[in-house]
């Protein structure tokens, strides 16, 4: 952790207990989607969005096995329950296009959950690029939730109460923000400034890509609060805390003193993932509206204080300028509700 500096708040964060999970069928004749639910924070969510009574539970994965397991799990404790498991990899863009076309066999998507993510790890290595060519981390945490979530506008705008969820993180509490001040004071990259320093390899560090991935997620949730109001679409970035799960799985680390220290750190921290998902599950119950941070299973505002100030600001409308043209070059039209 010595690149990065943790804020008391993380550890009151950590150290707070959590209320149980939601009761009762607060979902009744809702149609959620969930992204990433075959393990972690997902697999639990799933199962405890399960008991609030959903009609239909989508279940967006990688790996059709893990997510048809997990189904027939659920549906051998709720037989009433209708379900379905459709393929999703956030690291193909073309994936993100052909789900949103299957699932149009529901009429209305009611909640539509983004969890799916992925943490490089802390350890230097080369960046990774996807076929789409972004820094694979931005793409799966950012570009393709966004993506995904406004290709799916006409289904939730069919929902008399429709949700959108994006989990995020309290790791965008501690991001440096001078990354992306620096990227506005000497714009480049054909007027993509943030958009295009984040996938720069000169400029790539992977301690650092997850936490920086998470802050501008944050900025383009409570860029969306707006125009999401305006279709009756609430949006909530949910903090579901340190977790223990498998998100950096797939990072490649040489075992050290310094990883050691870091597990150490972690076991000593984090949450369980069963306890951590009540953050996804109250924030699918709150009746509130939107809420740019959500965080110990109520709404709370951001501890990064850059997010209200004059620079934070203006580089949250930025971004989100940045991000509608880019989801527009991918898909066309896609945006149309948002304007």
């Amino acid at each position: 952790m010595s690149t990065i500096q943790v804020p008391w708040s993380f550890y009151r964060e950590q150290w707070t207990p959590y209320p149980p999970a939601p009761k009762g069928d607060y979902l009744k004749d809702k149609t959620v989607v969930i992204t990433g639910a075959t393990s972690g924070i997902g697999l639990q969510a799933a199962k405890q969005l399960a008991d609030a009574s959903p009609s239909n539970l989508v279940l967006a994965v990688r790996n059709i096995t893990a997510g048809e397991k997990l189904l027939k799990e659920i549906q051998s404790t709720h037989p009433d329950l209708q379900g379905k498991v459709i393929y999703l990899d956030l690291a193909s863009l073309s994936s993100v296009k052909k789900f949103s076309e299957e699932i149009k066999v529901y009429d209305k998507i009611d909640l539509l959950i983004n969890n799916a993510g992925v943490n490089p790890g802390f350890e230097e290595a080369p960046m990774q690029i996807t076929d789409d060519g972004y820094e694979r981390t931005f793409q799966v945490n950012v570009l393709a939730p966004f993506l995904l979530t406004c290709l799916l506008l006409p289904l939730l705008k069919r929902s008399s109460d429709p949700k959108v969820l994006f989990v995020g993180s309290d790791a965008h509490v501690f991001a440096k923000e001078d990354i992306i001040e620096g990227a506005l004071a000497s714009p480049s990259h054909d007027g993509r400034a943030i958009i295009g320093t984040f996938n720069d390899k000169e400029k790539y560090v992977t301690a650092t890509v997850y936490i920086q991935s998470k802050l501008l997620l944050q900025m383009l949730t409570r860029s969306l609060i707006k125009p999401l109001a305006s279709l009756n679409i609430s949006v909530i970035n949910v903090n579901p805390g340190l977790t223990i799960t498998n998100l950096a799985s797939e990072a490649k680390t040489k075992m050290s003193l310094q990883l050691i220290s870091l597990i150490i750190w972690v076991l000593a921290n984090a949450r369980r993932a069963k306890i951590a998902a009540r953050n996804i599950t109250s924030a699918s119950a709150w009746k509130g509206g939107s809420q740019d941070y959500w965080s110990s299973c109520v709404p709370t505002p951001s501890e990064n204080t850059w997010l209200y100030s004059y620079k934070g600001i203006r580089a949250t409308e930025i971004f989100y300028k940045e991000m509608i043209q880019e989801v527009e070059k991918i898909s066309p039209g896609c945006t149309a509700d948002l304007k």
